[in-house]
């Protein structure tokens, strides 16, 4: 991943630091001290699938719909208005293996970072306008932080999940 996290500092345009701020939540500094990095570093692919009694979904299609969601968010800044199935981003291609696991883990990190550097090329003058061409939608601004929001949300469900799956193997 060739964008890493900067430190914030004043001379950074209001798109630099959102789109450092969306960095940490994937690749760590956060306030939090939890990031998604780190939190399925040492997940197998296995616990990634396993079903739990405390969600729905799994840790991976928690975190295919993650990356579904940088991507609408990067259609969207490039003006188009993407279509948004039944499935929300749920619909997690099949994980037979480690490699699988490690393809998905990649993907993920690298939507982030895709989206990091089209935040970071957005002049500060647009943040407060309409997203693209989407009609009556919601300022980008407010889309760039909600994707953010969106991706700590769901961080806090993993971070559960992998903690009850971990339990269950004791």
């Amino acid at each position: 991943m060739g964008l890493q996290n900067t430190n914030y500092n004043q001379n950074m345009t209001i798109s630099e630091a959102i789109a450092s701020h969306l960095l940490d939540v994937f690749f760590g500094e956060s306030w939090t001290d939890v990031w998604i990095f780190h939190t399925l570093e040492d997940l197998d692919w296995k616990e990634a699938i396993q079903p739990t009694a405390g969600s729905p979904n799994t840790i991976a299609s928690l975190l295919h719909h993650i990356t579904f969601y940088n991507k609408v968010i990067q259609q969207r800044l490039q003006g188009t208005d993407p279509v948004i199935g039944e499935a929300n981003g749920f619909d997690l291609p099949p994980v037979h293996n480690a490699e699988d696991w490690i393809w998905m883990k990649t993907l993920n990190l690298q939507s982030a970072t895709d989206l990091a550097e089209m935040i970071r090329q957005l002049p500060d003058t647009v943040l407060h306008q309409s997203i693209g061409n989407v009609p009556g939608a919601s300022s980008y601004y407010k889309q760039l932080h909600g994707v953010i929001e969106h991706a700590y949300y769901h961080l806090g469900q993993i971070v559960i999940l992998k903690n009850l799956i971990r339990k269950q193997q004791q």
